[in-house]
């Protein structure tokens, strides 16, 4: 598997949870001043649900199940979650980009469940080494391998993710 985008794995309860997530207001989101590595400025707001296999958040119940209705309608098979988070970027006046990565150093699947429309689109190394464009569009959940991959932050407004690592 390259690259995989479903638009329609969520339920509609799911969909409701996910609104709630950002209007009730009762979920903590922490600042973190880097993206991905140690002083890159990539500052961004984040909930940890689970963290090197270890659970933080009362919601991995209810992820766990966002990721089980991603893998069930793709025909996915996987043993381990590996981390679960929430983020919010913004266009926070000193990165256009955020740097290319991987978010682990192990043989891992990683799927990106955006939550809003925005600018802001995710970069995802192909085979040849060149990048393929995603844009973020609401309930769009998109899966790749451990590829090398970035993100712009949005413009104007915010980007609001889930972020599954799995294998």
């Amino acid at each position: 598997m390259q690259l995989l985008i479903d638009n329609s794995f969520l339920t509609d309860d799911q969909k409701i949870t996910l609104e709630d997530i950002f209007e009730s207001g009762v979920v903590p989101f922490n600042y973190t001043p880097d993206a991905a590595y140690d002083g890159d400025n990539g500052v961004h707001f984040i909930h940890h649900v689970v963290r090197g296999e270890k659970s933080f958040s009362p919601l991995f119940d209810f992820f766990k199940g966002v990721l089980d209705s991603f893998t069930k309608n793709n025909n996915i098979a996987y043993n381990v979650i590996h981390r679960i988070a929430i983020n919010i970027t913004f266009n926070n006046g000193q990165l256009y980009k955020c740097p290319v990565h991987k978010d682990h150093n192990f043989d891992h699947k990683q799927l990106i469940l955006y939550l809003n429309d925005s600018s802001g689109d995710t970069m995802i190394e192909t085979d040849s080494g060149d990048y393929i464009p995603v844009m973020p569009e609401k309930y769009k959940g998109v899966c790749f391998n451990n590829v090398n991959h970035y993100h712009y932050y949005p413009v104007t407004g915010i980007r609001r993710i889930a972020v599954f690592t799995f294998s």
